[in-house]
């Protein structure tokens, strides 16, 4: 009986031992915060995804400390303060407002801690973006050719959709679009640019006002996906569809895909991000480089690609797949 009751204690112990281990060692684990922008938003969810599965694939190098910011500036900044003062290793900040960065900065360089800001650049920072300007330039061009297409002896007048907090970054994407579509439509007149504030609702109303007021426009193009869905349900709710096209920007998840796969639909064309990959050239190009003390380049562009219904279910399935 003793001696059950010793080897018993012995198994015990031994596992205690190794948990306490395993706990050391989780607790011990090198940091990596990120401050994300807005975990609602597939674009930022597929994204973290990636960079768990990167991470994973490269032995656990690291914990992922991820602090959501629900597409505010001022809880950005507290989170990345945070994030610091709780020992990330290396910082990675989606801003919502790029303003927020010099406090940001000042904190960081004080602890010696690297920043990699994504998709909007804050100075001093190493950058993880996409072309901003070429990822506007794919889906002008196609939707140029859609216009001439579908649209013939229609003067072309295009609505834009935008969000002016992030301007730096869909300036580029608005000049790139205009720039492709006026190759293929040299005579295109251009609405005035009007801020949906990155919001399907927003999209969705102020499509609505352009309807109405400008009842001969035939194209749309938005700087997200979010935005594009929205204008497309205003010109389906109005029996639009055949009337007017509406292009974004984005392809992060299943609701821009379907719409692409949906043939009575008016969504015909975004760029697709490729979050997951974007979250993956994360890892690989800049934190575990910075984790190892090498020094990467200081900006990274991950790939892009159109989307449209000819590729929209394939894009579909890697995502589901990831």
């Amino acid at each position: 009986m003793r001696k059950a009751i010793g080897l018993a204690l012995i198994v015990i112990l031994g596992i205690a031992i190794t948990f306490s281990a395993c706990q050391k060692k989780q607790d011990d684990q090198i940091m990596v915060g990120y401050a994300v922008m807005r975990m609602v938003d597939e674009y930022w969810a597929n994204q973290i995804k990636g960079m768990q599965a990167a991470n994973a694939a490269n032995g656990n190098k690291f914990k992922l400390e991820i602090a959501d910011s629900n597409n505010d500036g001022q809880t950005c900044l507290e989170n990345s303060l945070s994030l610091l003062s709780r020992g990330a290793k290396v910082l990675m900040v989606g801003a919502p407002d790029p303003r927020i960065g010099a406090a940001i900065m000042e904190k960081a360089n004080a602890l010696k801690v690297p920043v990699i800001s994504t998709d909007v650049y804050i100075e001093g920072t190493y950058f993880l973006t996409h072309d901003e300007t070429k990822a506007g330039e794919l889906v002008g061009e196609f939707a140029g050719q859609y216009f001439l297409d579908n649209f013939k002896g229609q003067q072309a007048k295009v609505a834009i959709l935008t969000h002016a907090a992030v301007a730096a970054v869909v300036d580029m994407r608005i000049d790139g679009f205009k720039s492709a579509f006026s190759k293929k439509v040299p005579d295109t007149v251009y609405l005035p640019v009007q801020d949906a504030e990155g919001l399907r609702e927003k999209g969705a109303n102020l499509m609505a006002d352009i309807i109405t007021a400008n009842p001969d426009v035939n194209i749309v193009f938005s700087i997200n996906d979010d935005i594009a869905l929205g204008a497309a349900s205003s010109i389906e709710a109005r029996g639009l569809s055949n009337k007017i096209a509406s292009f974004g920007q984005g392809g992060i998840g299943e609701a821009a895909f379907q719409a692409l796969l949906d043939s009575t639909s008016p969504y015909k064309g975004t760029t697709a991000f490729l979050p997951f990959g974007h979250g993956e050239s994360a890892v690989t190009q800049f934190i575990l480089p910075l984790l190892e003390g090498k020094t990467p380049a200081k900006t990274v562009n991950s790939p892009l690609e159109l989307a449209t219904s000819a590729n929209a279910q394939r894009l579909l399935d890697d995502m589901r797949n990831q």
